[in-house]
């Protein structure tokens, strides 16, 4: 048997990411969520934690101000994210997550959940706990070099 040519980091992070994504999809339009383009869906993630200012999500998200304003007027049109006063500042907004956009983030994780149990079970527990501890390490790797570079 031949030994295949061996797959770039590329393709191997994204084959998984590509699975959750069909597997959040589907599990959204069975429940009748509109389907989001990938960019709306991660300001979504973002916006999990609480509410964050215009300009934060400008920066976790590298696009222009009027292109994430534009993505929010989107977003606030099928009552999946709300604007409110910044207590800190008056003027300010903050987006945060509206009632609808908080089912949707509940179903995104329960899908995630399973699809992790899933492939827990397909590559064993253990290997997915370290699986799962890497990429964590990871994360917060790149979080800690990108602070550093904006610092």
């Amino acid at each position: 048997m031949a030994k295949l040519p061996r797959r770039d980091l590329r393709s191997l992070l994204q084959r998984p990411q590509r699975d959750l994504s069909q597997q959040i999809d589907a599990r959204l339009s069975r429940l009748g969520f509109p389907a989001l383009r990938p960019a709306h869906a991660q300001m979504l993630t973002l916006l999990e934690s609480g509410g964050v200012r215009l300009t934060e999500l400008v920066t976790a998200l590298d696009l222009p101000k009027q292109t994430v304003g534009d993505m929010i007027a989107d977003l606030e049109s099928q009552k999946l994210v709300e604007r409110y006063p910044d207590p800190e500042h008056g003027v300010i907004k903050r987006v945060r997550l509206g009632a609808r956009g908080k089912v949707w983030a509940n179903e995104v994780k329960k899908v995630a959940d399973q699809a992790e149990s899933g492939w827990a079970v397909q590559l064993g527990k253990t290997k997915m706990k370290t699986l799962r501890e890497l990429l964590e390490q990871l994360a917060e790797t790149l979080d800690a070099d990108a602070a550093g570079e904006d610092a």
